[in-house]
């Protein structure tokens, strides 16, 4: 393609920014790289790493021998030794897959050799009476289970938003709204040059592809047509923290063709969450719940867990994950153009497997590029980040005593998580512009009123911090605005009453 205005020129460009992108961009922060991320949504996360179970899984899932089997173990070690460090939620609840019957049992026998061949610590089968002596709520039906230690849940807005923020702390480049339309060559063709997108041309040596149920699509602007994904819906629901103790770990059903199955767990901030569906389709964006989905979703769940109240659900939502057909995960670097590489189909685990993955494609890319882009440390690296700090989680004590230092910390904007004015002009400083962004860093809309109570003085905050109208702000970007004009605003001829 044929270079137009130049946006900026760096090392290496990473197109996307879900988790893959996040664990990437803060790898190679670690070296003393020009490194930017291009993504096209208004928030961080979007896709699937957004939309899904926020399982930290074990492992024993994987055949061994792939990819998957080779990631998602260290994925999980990094988890446990980086949730500190860069301050996300994580829950360390272990998790069970559950047998019913001698069928399902010999599957759960199938995961334990796998499991252990994968390198997973601490796995084993146990009786239905001994996982109800741990967990009372589970069906009277379950006959056995497979439990594993190290299966946790993690915050997955938190976690994603920490790696990125991280890598920018460490001198990445982030730009939003930034759709990637075309790959830049050198004159021969021999080489990636960079990427042209609605705003203008990225120059660079290195491009790494990790943009979820688009990739096949980017890949394909390189000249590579090796993999096609097949995008894959899952429908969840959330219900009220008030039920979040049903459970206290992470429930499969035994693994069927479609997948892992509905699975049930109280989350990284104590809602109870059930899902998901499995569904192919050819949309890549369709991300409606259905009728017939949910009611898929909620049998399944009865199936491990008979008293869950569906009168307790507070919203439903659905997230589009990105498959291949080899079911496996599909990174590696392209011979022609050289510099571009791809970093896809990563689907469950993918977001376990992230932090492996990087450090993966970073010390592929030092052994097989170093004559492209020079991997000199970057000795200014800081590998700690703070999170927003969490008001609700902090003893009045703390509350009183951070309210004095600024009032803001003492008005209360989401009342159902307990949300300050503080705590949202904070996210507004690091880089929320939209409500949902603001929902993604410090969880206004996401209680029992689904932000029946807090979306307006949210969009007002938002409207003050960046110095625009109310009737500016959006959803989630685009021109999914969230007023249409002022309430008592008078009508213009012959509009209807």
């Amino acid at each position: 393609m044929r270079l137009s205005a130049i946006c900026g020129d760096y090392d290496v460009i990473v197109i996307g920014a879900g988790i893959s992108v996040g664990t990437i961009a803060r790898e190679l922060s670690r070296y003393d790289l020009k490194t930017a991320v291009l993504e096209r949504a208004s928030d961080i996360p979007y896709g699937s790493s957004r939309a899904n179970s926020s399982m930290i899984h074990g492992g024993f899932d994987d055949k061994p021998g792939t990819q998957k089997a080779r990631f998602c173990p260290v994925g999980n070690r990094i988890y446990h030794d980086l949730h500190e460090e860069l301050d996300f939620k994580f829950k360390k609840c272990g998790s069970f897959v559950c047998a019913i019957g001698p069928d399902e049992e010999k599957h759960l026998e199938m995961l334990l050799g796998q499991g252990k061949a994968n390198g997973v610590p601490g796995i084993e089968i146990i009786s239905g009476d001994t996982l109800r002596a741990r967990e009372p709520n589970v069906s009277c039906e379950i006959t056995a289970a497979l439990w594993s230690p190290s299966g946790s849940i993690v915050n997955n807005f938190e976690a994603s938003l920490a790696f990125i923020e991280n890598a920018r702390q460490n001198g990445v480049d982030l730009f939003m709204e930034t759709e990637v339309t075309g790959v830049l060559f050198s004159e021969d063709g021999s080489h990636v040059r960079g990427v042209s997108t609605r705003r203008g041309d990225f120059t660079s040596r290195v491009v790494i592809n990790a943009s979820g149920v688009n990739a096949d699509k980017i890949s394909r602007m390189a000249g590579d047509d090796s993999f096609i994904i097949h995008p894959t819906k899952g429908e969840y629901f959330i219900f009220d923290r008030r039920v979040g103790d049903i459970v206290t770990s992470f429930f499969f059903s035994c693994p069927s063709d479609k997948g892992k199955g509905v699975t049930v767990t109280s989350t990284a901030d104590d809602n109870l969450l059930i899902g998901p569906t499995s569904v192919h389709q050819a949309d890549r964006e369709e991300r409606a719940t259905t009728r017939p989905g949910l009611e898929e979703v909620f049998e399944g769940a009865l199936r491990l867990i008979p008293n869950i109240p569906r009168s307790m659900a507070i919203t439903t939502f659905s997230g589009v994950r990105a498959n291949s057909k080899s079911g496996d995960f599909h990174i590696n670097a392209l011979s022609r153009p050289r510099g571009f590489v791809n970093v896809a189909a990563i689907k469950s685990p993918g977001f376990t497997s992230a932090p492996a993955i990087a450090v993966h494609v970073a010390n592929m890319l030092k052994e097989t590029m170093g004559d492209l882009v020079k991997f000199s440390p970057n000795t200014k690296f800081v590998p700690e980040r703070r999170h927003i700090p969490r008001f609700a989680d902090m003893s009045m004590e703390e509350k009183e005593r951070i309210a004095k230092t600024d009032p803001k910390w003492g008005q209360i904007v989401c009342r159902c998580e307990s949300v300050t004015e503080a705590q949202v002009v904070e996210a507004i400083r690091r880089g929320a512009r939209t409500l949902a962004g603001i929902k993604l860093w410090v969880r206004p809309t996401t209680g029992r009123c689904q932000g029946g109570f807090c979306s307006p003085r949210v969009v007002e905050i938002l409207a003050r911090e960046l110095g625009v109208s109310p009737l500016d702000i959006t959803r989630h970007g685009d021109d999914s605005y969230m007023l249409t004009g002022a309430t008592k605003a008078p009508l213009l001829p012959g509009e209807p009453l």
